[in-house]
């Protein structure tokens, strides 16, 4: 835990509030998912169907890198469970409040045991921010885009 509390400090201002930030909206998230039924949730969370286009300038892609890896790293320290739903939807907001173009997915597998799992990732332009470990063995079936004014969806295989 000191370990940790160290860690926290070393970090930069910026950073210290970043994270800040994703612990309190990974709470909030997860009590939204735990409460609220999904078709409340979803009408917020962007085009249906639609994908951001593949492309994203640089500046916005190293700040979306920046969110995407805090929002992984503050997922490991919370109490409540943070995993990739709480961690797709975390990351979403960060980039939509900062105007960058995302992809949400939701996809469905199959485990070990053949039983029906499910998973969300985030994606912006080619770079996939959470979720991203197996998610080749999930089937999309659902997808929300944020894309920035004036722009259109694009079709994007993931």
């Amino acid at each position: 835990m000191i370990k940790q509390i160290q860690q926290f400090f070393n970090l930069s201002w910026f950073e210290q509030r970043l994270f800040i930030i994703v612990l309190f909206l990974t709470g909030i998230v997860r009590l939204s998912i735990l409460f609220l039924p999904f078709r409340w949730l979803g009408p917020v969370l962007g085009g249906l169907m639609q994908e951001s286009q593949a492309t994203e300038e640089k500046v916005n892609v190293d700040k979306a890198k920046q969110i995407g890896k805090m929002v992984e790293r503050v997922s490991r320290y919370t109490p409540w469970e943070s995993k990739c739903l709480v961690q797709a939807l975390v990351g979403k907001i960060l980039l939509r409040r900062q105007g960058i173009t995302n992809t949400l997915y939701l996809g469905v597998g199959r485990d070990e045991r053949n039983a029906l799992i499910a998973h969300a990732w985030l994606r912006c332009g080619e770079i996939i921010l959470t979720g991203g470990k197996g998610r080749e063995r999930f089937t999309v079936v659902s997808k929300f885009a944020d894309c920035a004014a004036g722009e259109e969806t694009r079709d994007f295989r993931v």
